[in-house]
């Protein structure tokens, strides 16, 4: 109980300190930084030498991937079906193709399944992040009329701090780490709850003046339920459905679309309004469809 209270605290902190002006407008891009920079890699380094490898763990490692690729399958239907505008359904593909596995996701699975969840929780990130990088990025351009240049892609990839930190993380894991740095990976890595779930209470915004309710409903409505259904349905067939690694994996491919891949599309000018809406309501909306996948779960 009290896991989610911090967690509704911290969201409700952060809305608070952006409605009231207490922080710099742009305070969240600093907060993002730590994150990005010591948070998520302290507790890559501290969880992963920990894991027992099975062949089974490729499974949550590719569910950003499935996800992703059953989103660009769906919204090109959808936009043919419904006459989406080109800019739509790049923003729809994108924005809700991707989940918060990280900044809501860590938090969530760590409230309901401990440390052990994190540890699958961090792979379906991992492979979520990889996704983002080369095929988010490949549908902005595609979808914004950009060139797509490789090598930049490459270097974002092998030089974001949370997957260096995995790929040394995977180095260590037949020896461990040494004691004397886990209680300082330790603390370092339990600033990433607050930290994250205040930065996405400083990012919430609710314009509605651009709203539209088939365009919101039909992004949602295949992030938060359809999504986790398709991933579900695939793990019942790879996984024990009884076990951590199917929970977490289904949980969090429920999670709400993916703050990061929301600025992508309004930087790529794929329907700004909507991207910042599917996140900005999209979010507090993931609490009630979370309960129900956990509710489903057992």
């Amino acid at each position: 109980m009290s896991n989610f209270l911090l967690i509704l605290s911290c969201l409700g902190l952060g809305a608070v300190l952006r409605a009231a002006a207490l922080f710099p407008r742009e305070a969240h891009v600093s907060l993002n930084a730590f994150i990005i920079y010591i948070s998520l890699p302290a507790l890559t380094l501290r969880v992963v030498p920990a894991l027992e490898i099975h062949p089974v763990m490729l499974f949550p490692f590719i569910t950003g991937l499935l996800i992703f690729v059953l989103a660009s399958l769906f919204f090109k239907l959808m936009a043919k079906w419904l006459a989406l505008d080109r800019a739509t359904e790049g923003c729809l593909v994108l924005v809700c193709g991707l989940g918060n596995t990280s900044f809501v996701g860590f938090p969530v699975v760590e409230a309901l399944y401990g440390v052990e969840g994190l540890q699958v929780a961090i792979l379906v990130d991992q492979g979520t992040f990889l996704t983002l990088a080369v095929g988010g990025v490949l549908v902005a351009l595609r979808y914004s009329g950009e060139e797509v240049k490789v090598g930049l892609m490459l270097r974002k990839v092998l030089y974001f701090p949370p997957f260096l930190a995995f790929g040394l993380a995977l180095l260590c894991m037949p020896w461990g780490l040494p004691d004397v740095l886990k209680p300082v990976l330790d603390k370092l890595a339990a600033t990433l709850t607050p930290l994250a779930l205040v930065s996405v209470g400083l990012q919430l915004r609710f314009d509605l003046s651009a709203f539209r309710a088939r365009d919101f409903g039909l992004g949602l409505g295949y992030k938060l339920v359809m999504a986790p259904a398709f991933i579900g349905a695939l793990a019942w067939l790879w996984l024990d459905t009884q076990s951590l690694l199917f929970r977490v994996t289904v949980l969090e491919a429920a999670m709400a679309p993916m703050v990061t891949a929301s600025i992508l599309a309004s930087q790529s000018r794929l329907n700004p309004p909507l991207a910042t809406l599917l996140v900005g309501l999209g979010i507090p909306l993931s609490g009630l469809s979370l309960a129900g996948w956990v509710w489903c779960l057992g």
